[in-house]
């Protein structure tokens, strides 16, 4: 097929979201085009770009000109959208979701809120990973450290940190933008546990802290952050991108539980849930000091992924779909 690939107009790990999919797409033996839409003059270029594609791919949608999605709907072309935002930007994603023939959504709660607006074809369909990127690899002495929290400060992440300043000693490596003000009011109370790297990172040094620590933490965002846009309230239930990730290291993780990890990953074999504080402190004291159960754990999480993980995997199953 010749297919247009939309992109999302976020910068970031958005980019190499979207090479990646390109790149699947071409290894899965079609033709891909990237255009990015900036501004309402670009459905000029976008025209020029056509040349007849068999199926556009958007991906987000929450920042593509209205002028774009008219040109899309007017286009007579297959189309799908992957709302790769759900369900925290849902104010955004469902007044576009009637210009597309097909919805992928990365969150299983917002399915039916599609259905029920009249969306017939929508379909889960989560985020992948690379694996040649993120794999198992020893990294230096700057990467390394007890607990590892990739990601910005919500606020149920920076609970799970009071939480382990006050019940723990081990050493915590923070990495994100955001966390700065926090860390200089915790080291005045804490001493120097934190490691902190105040900047978003390439997805290549995200792997790097991932395969320095004993214990990733992955924490989800909630559905009722304050930056969100989710006033329908849609509870999210599906496991983040960072979970596939993290797993294609083969670097342990604990993660905070969700409905939707066990269609994806087994647990107790492969990944490890906590439900409250409490449970949260014991797993993470007990796998702490039985470093030979994190590795087979982490080994199992990491062959899991690259047998139904990848973004190939994931382009697999979005052409099947359009294609049935």
């Amino acid at each position: 097929m010749n297919i247009l690939l939309i992109t999302s107009g976020f910068q970031g790990v958005y980019s190499f979201f979207e090479q990646r999919i390109a790149g699947a797409l071409q290894k899965a033996g079609h033709h891909c085009a990237s255009f990015q839409p900036g501004s309402v003059q670009s459905v000029f270029r976008l025209k020029q770009q056509l040349r007849q594609p068999d199926f556009i791919l958007l991906m987000a949608g929450v920042r593509t000109p209205k002028a774009v999605l008219e040109f899309i709907r007017q286009s007579g072309v297959k189309s799908a959208v992957w709302m790769t935002e759900d369900p925290y930007y849902m104010d955004w994603t469902v007044p576009i979701a009637g210009y597309f023939d097909y919805i992928f959504t990365i969150e299983e709660a917002a399915l039916e809120h599609y259905k029920a607006l009249g969306h017939s074809r929508v379909y889960h369909l989560p985020l992948g990973t690379d694996p040649a990127l993120f794999a198992p690899s020893p990294v230096s002495a700057e990467f390394e450290s007890d607990l590892c929290l990739v990601g910005v400060p919500y606020r149920n992440r920076i609970e799970l940190i009071d939480v382990l300043l006050a019940d723990t000693d081990y050493h915590i490596q923070l990495v994100g933008r955001g966390w700065s003000r926090y860390v200089q009011e915790w080291s005045r109370h804490s001493g120097p546990r934190i490691g902190l790297v105040n900047a978003w990172v390439k997805p290549e040094t995200a792997a790097n802290y991932y395969n320095g620590a004993k214990i990733v933490l992955n924490i989800h965002r909630l559905s009722d952050e304050r930056y969100n846009r989710n006033r329908m309230g849609v509870a999210a239930q599906s496991i983040n991108n960072r979970t596939y990730d993290t797993a294609a290291c083969a670097a342990f993780q604990l993660t905070d539980y969700r409905i939707g990890l066990g269609g994806q990953f087994e647990e107790g074999t492969e990944i490890i849930s906590y439900q409250n504080k409490q449970d949260f402190l014991q797993k993470l004291r007990y796998y702490m000091d039985h470093g030979q159960e994190r590795r087979q754990i982490a080994e199992a999480a990491r062959q899991r992924v690259l047998g139904a993980h990848t973004f190939e995997h994931r382009i697999q199953q979005l052409l099947e779909t359009i294609q049935d």
